[in-house]
Order: C-alpha cells, then structure tokens, then sequence
C-alpha cells in the first residue's frame, strides 16, 4: 500500500523545477539527478507543468518529453559510461507512483551492475513496500547533490 501521506504533501517536483535543481532543461521538462538514485546516474524527466499522470499530457509534450530524454540519456552516457539505460514511469499509485507529477526515471546501465538486469526493477519497485521516498532512504547531502548536478550541467553546455 503507498503511503498517501506521501501523495498529499506539496509537490516536491514542482519546486524542483522552480529552484534550479536540474541538470538539463527542454522548453517544457527538466532533468534533476535523483538524490537517492538506485544505481548510479539515476535521474528523472520532469515536465515543468503539474501533470498528475501520463493522460493529462497532450501529444506534443509527450513526445517532447520522449525527444529530451535521449538528450538527458547523451549527458548521462559521458558521465556514468553508461552502455544501456531502462526508461519508466510509473502512472498511479497502483503502478507505484508516490509523487503526484507525471516523472519518468531514467536509470544508466552497465555490464554486471546487478546481479540480474533485471533487479533495478525491483529495487525501483520497494517504494510501495518499504517507503523508499522517506527521510529514511540514504540521500546525498546538499554539497553532494549540486556537485553531481553541476558536473552534470558542464557535460551538458560542452555538448551544446
């Protein structure tokens, strides 16, 4: 069962986009790096509008949103030496979603990162189960967080 305390609180999302947290930005989506990422460079594709769920979206920011993803994947292959990446988003509490603003994680992968490549899912998937988007999840400290974001911006102006 997902917390609904977890759905109710104000959009951590929308004050992501407002205060700069992100890496990468599109006319209508952000890149932010997840402050508690289940393997390295886990970041996630959030529109700059409040989007409850994939539906609300129209097509054009849906494919806008698909389009800067390959750009965010781009910055995350130089950073990470990603070989792969697994895309998802998770629509409704029933999928899992515990942040009520349509996000799509996008997760780099290399060779042997998990036992199985298929366990990010999983791991991905204990939000519902173990809390995950909780002040108990181990997180990255402010310094920590905005190096990686800044390290991120870099790669990204070099490629522009």
């Amino acid at each position: 069962m997902i917390n609904r305390y977890i759905m109710s609180r104000p959009c951590p999302f929308c004050s992501a986009v407002d205060n700069d947290l992100w890496f990468c930005e599109s006319e209508n989506f952000v890149a932010i790096y997840n402050i508690a990422p289940i393997l390295p460079g886990h970041s996630m594709i959030i529109p700059k509008n409040h989007y409850s769920n994939v539906l609300d979206m129209d097509n054009d920011k849906l494919a806008e949103m698909m389009v800067f993803s390959r750009e965010v994947i781009d910055i995350l292959t130089i950073a990470f030496k990603a070989e792969s990446f697994n895309w998802t988003i998770q629509d409704g509490e029933p999928a899992g979603q515990t942040v009520d603003h349509v996000h799509m994680h996008i997760i780099p992968r290399t060779e042997d990162d998990l036992s199985d490549p298929s366990d990010w899912y999983p791991i991905l998937q204990k939000s519902t189960t173990e809390n995950i988007d909780s002040s108990l999840r181990a997180k990255f400290n402010n310094q920590e967080y905005q190096n990686i974001t800044n390290h991120l911006k870099a790669i990204g102006k070099r490629k522009s």
